[in-house]
C-alpha cells in the first residue's frame, strides 16, 4: 500500500474518531438538558436516568457529574420533605412509597431507612399502648413507662402515650411516701375559721378532726397565734399553711403522730431525717454534677469520685429525689452525627499557540562555525556566515487540559466538637537567620512545615428537631517554588482560596456550596514590530500564545444524625421544689382543683382542694 493511501486512511480514521467524540458530546449535553427538564416536571427517576446516561457517555466531564450530584440531592430533598409531611398527616402508605423512592435513588440514605423502620413500628403503636396500660393496671410502672416512651419516640405528639405517661407519674407520686408513714388520710377536707387564735388550740381542733397526735417542741413559744379562714381544703394543706405562717416545721414520728418544732438551723439539724445516695454518672462529668447540686439544691455534704465518675450526697429525701430527677434529665449521651463530605475541584486550561515564529537574533560566525572575535574576521561576509536564532517555525498547537480532584471523606463527630480533614502535603519552609560575629556573619537555617492542599474544618450542632447547624471552614491551597535568593534559600509562593459559612440542614439533607471560581487569562506574543500588529495578518509575522484557565471548587455536605437526645416527659423537666427556705417536692393529686384562701387578710393559692368530698367543719371555740 502506498504511503499516500496510508496517510489518507489515517486522516479518515482521525476524522471519524473526532466526529464520534463530537456526537457523543452532543448526546451527553442533550441527555443533561432532557434530564433536568424531567426533574422540573416531577418525573424524578426518568430525569436522573437521563443524567446518568450522560455521565456514562462522558465520564470525564465534571460538569455532568456535578449536574447528576446536584440533581440527586434536589430530588432526595424534595421526596424526603414530601414523605415527612405525609407522615405528620398520618398518611403512612404514601410516606412509605416516597421513602422507598428515596432509597432507590440513594441506597445509603439513612434518614429514609430509619423513617421506613419507624413507619413499620408505628403500625404497632396500638399494641404498645395496650401492653403499657396492662402493665399500669398490674402496678408495673417501669414497664408501662417503657411502652409509653417507645410510642413517644415514634410519635412525640401521640395523645394516648402522653396520657399513659401522666398516669405513670401520677401513680409514682401516690406511691412515694416517707418513712414512717401516716395512716390517717390527710386528703380529708376541712373548714377552719379562726381569728387571732392560739396556735395550739387550732392544732387541737385538727387533732380531733383528723385523729392525729401533735407533739410540740419544748422551745416552741406558747403565745403563738394565727388567723386562718379556709373552706373545704385538705388537712395536709391546712397544716402546711399554719406551719409556714409561723415559721415551723413538722416531722412524722409514727403512723398518727406529728412533731412540731421551730424553723431554726439547730432544730432542723436535730429533727430532720437525712438520706445518703450515690449516683453513678454515665455521660455527665462528676465535677459538673457537683456544681449543679451545690447551685440548685444547696447541698453541702457531697463527694465525687473522678475515677468512678460517681457523686455521693447526704441530704433530705426530697433533695435526693430532686437530684435524681436532675441527673435523669442531664445525664444524657452527647448527640453524634456522621458528615458525608464530597469536595470536587474542576480545573480547565485552554492553550492556543498559533502563528509564525520568526528569528529575532542575527549573528556572524566564521567559516568554521566559531564566533567572530575581531573585526578582521568580518571580511567576506556571505549568507553562509550569518546565524539566526531561533529557527523559523510554524506553530499550530491547541491544548485542552482538564483536571478533576475528588475527595469523599466520611467522618463521625460529637455535638459541638470540631473535626478537621487535611488532604495534601506538608511543604518545608526554610528560613535563614544571620548573626554577626568577629569572623563574619553566621547563618543558621531552620525548617518549618506548612500544610497545603485541601483543609476542611467542621463543627456540628445537633438540635432536638433533628436539624444540624454546621460551621464550615474550607481552604484549598497550593505551593509554588520561586527563584532562589542569593543565599540559596528557595522561597515558596502559596496560593489560597478559602470560604467560611454556617448553615442549618435537616437530617439527611444535602447542601452544595459552589462559586469559588478562579480565572487565569494570559497572552504571550512574539512578532515582528509593526508587521505583527496588522489586523488579520498579524499571525503571519509572529506567533501568539493565548492561555485561558478556570478552576471551580464545589463542596457537598450531608449530615446524618446517629444519636440525638431522647424524649423527656414534662414531669422530668419540670417539678415543684418548695420555697427558698423550705425545699421539698410537692405531690400532685389529680382529684384536686386550685383554690385561693385568706391568711391574715391576704390571698394565697393552695396547691389543691377536693372537687367533691364531705366536709368536716370545725367550729371556733
Amino acid at each position: 500500500m502506498s504511503p499516500l493511501r496510508l496517510s489518507l486512511n489515517a486522516l479518515l480514521l482521525g476524522f471519524t474518531l473526532a466526529l464520534g467524540l463530537m456526537l457523543a458530546s452532543c448526546t451527553s449535553d442533550m441527555n443533561r438538558a432532557i434530564g433536568q427538564d424531567l426533574i422540573e416536571e416531577g418525573r424524578y427517576e426518568e430525569g436522573l436516568t437521563k443524567l446518568q446516561e450522560a455521565v456514562n457517555a462522558n465520564p470525564r466531564d465534571a460538569t455532568l457529574r456535578i449536574a447528576l450530584t446536584s440533581g440527586k440531592a434536589r430530588v432526595v430533598k424534595t421526596l424526603l420533605t414530601k414523605a415527612d409531611s405525609e407522615r405528620s398527616q398520618r398518611d403512612f402508605n404514601s410516606a412509605a412509597i416516597d421513602y422507598s423512592r428515596v432509597i432507590a435513588i440513594e441506597p445509603s440514605n439513612g434518614r429514609a431507612r430509619d423513617a421506613l423502620y419507624l413507619l413499620e413500628q408505628m403500625r404497632n403503636i396500638n399494641d404498645m399502648l395496650i401492653k403499657g396500660q396492662t402493665s399500669l393496671r398490674r402496678g408495673d410502672l417501669t414497664g408501662a413507662e417503657q411502652q409509653a416512651r417507645q410510642v413517644l419516640a415514634l410519635d412525640p405528639r401521640h395523645e394516648g402515650a402522653m396520657e399513659l405517661m401522666r398516669n405513670v407519674e401520677l401513680m409514682r407520686t401516690r406511691n412515694t411516701v416517707s418513712n414512717p408513714q401516716l395512716k390517717t388520710r390527710l386528703e380529708k377536707p376541712v373548714t377552719l375559721e379562726f381569728r387571732d387564735a392560739n396556735l395550739k388550740v387550732i392544732f387541737e381542733v385538727l387533732s380531733q378532726v383528723a385523729g392525729l397526735n401533735f407533739i410540740f417542741d419544748k422551745d416552741m413559744r406558747a403565745d403563738l397565734k394565727a388567723t386562718i379562714f379556709v373552706r373545704e381544703v385538705r388537712i395536709e394543706d391546712a397544716i402546711d399553711l399554719l406551719l409556714q405562717q409561723n415559721q415551723l416545721h413538722q416531722k412524722v414520728v409514727n403512723d398518727n403522730t406529728l412533731l412540731i418544732y421551730p424553723d431554726s438551723p439547730q432544730k432542723v439539724k436535730d429533727y430532720q431525717e437525712l438520706v445518703m445516695r450515690t449516683f453513678y454518672l454515665t455521660n455527665t462529668d462528676a465535677n459538673t454534677a457537683l456544681n449543679m447540686v451545690k447551685t440548685m439544691l444547696k447541698t453541702r455534704d457531697v463527694f465525687i469520685d473522678e475515677r468512678l465518675n460517681t457523686l455521693t450526697m447526704r441530704d433530705t429525701p426530697d433533695a435526693i429525689r430532686m437530684a435524681e430527677k436532675l441527673f435523669f434529665s442531664q445525664d444524657q449521651s452527647n448527640p453524634e452525627v456522621v458528615l458525608e463530605v464530597e469536595v470536587m475541584e474542576v480545573a480547565r486550561q485552554r492553550i492556543l499557540d498559533l502563528g509564525l515564529q520568526w528569528p529575532n537574533t542575527f549573528g556572524v560566525i566564521n567559516s568554521d562555525g566559531t564566533a567572530v572575535s575581531v573585526l578582521n574576521q568580518l571580511k567576506g561576509i556571505n549568507s553562509g556566515r550569518i546565524s539566526i536564532s531561533p529557527s523559523p517555525q510554524l506553530k499550530i498547537n491547541a491544548q485542552d487540559n482538564d483536571v478533576n480532584t475528588l475527595a469523599s471523606p466520611t467522618i463521625r463527630v460529637s455535638n459541638r466538637e470540631q473535626a478537621r480533614i487535611h488532604i495534601g502535603q506538608r511543604v518545608p519552609i526554610i528560613s535563614a537567620t544571620s548573626v554577626p560575629s568577629t569572623q563574619g556573619p553566621v547563618i543558621t537555617e531552620s525548617i518549618t512545615y506548612l500544610d497545603v492542599g485541601l483543609k476542611l474544618e467542621v463543627t456540628p450542632i445537633v438540635h432536638l428537631d433533628n436539624e444540624v447547624a454546621i460551621k464550615i471552614a474550607l481552604e484549598v491551597s497550593n505551593a509554588t517554588p520561586l527563584e532562589p535568593t542569593r543565599q540559596g534559600t528557595i522561597p515558596v509562593q502559596v496560593d489560597t482560596r478559602n470560604a467560611q459559612t454556617t448553615l442549618r440542614l435537616h437530617d439527611g439533607e444535602t447542601q452544595i456550596l459552589a462559586g469559588l471560581v478562579r480565572n487565569d487569562n494570559s497572552s504571550t506574543g512574539n512578532k515582528i514590530p509593526g508587521l505583527g500588529d496588522i489586523p488579520g495578518f498579524g499571525r503571519l509575522f509572529g506567533s501568539n500564545k493565548d492561555t485561558v484557565g478556570k478552576s471551580e471548587l464545589v463542596l457537598s455536605i450531608t449530615p446524618r444524625i446517629v444519636r440525638n437526645l431522647p424524649y423527656q416527659a414534662p414531669s422530668d423537666m419540670e417539678f415543684d421544689s418548695g420555697t427558698e427556705t423550705s425545699m421539698r417536692m410537692n405531690s400532685v393529686n389529680p382529684d384536686m382543683a386550685p383554690v385561693t384562701v385568706e391568711i391574715n387578710g391576704r390571698s394565697a393559692p393552695l396547691a389543691a382542694v377536693p372537687s367533691a368530698a364531705p366536709a368536716a367543719a370545725a367550729e371556733r371555740p
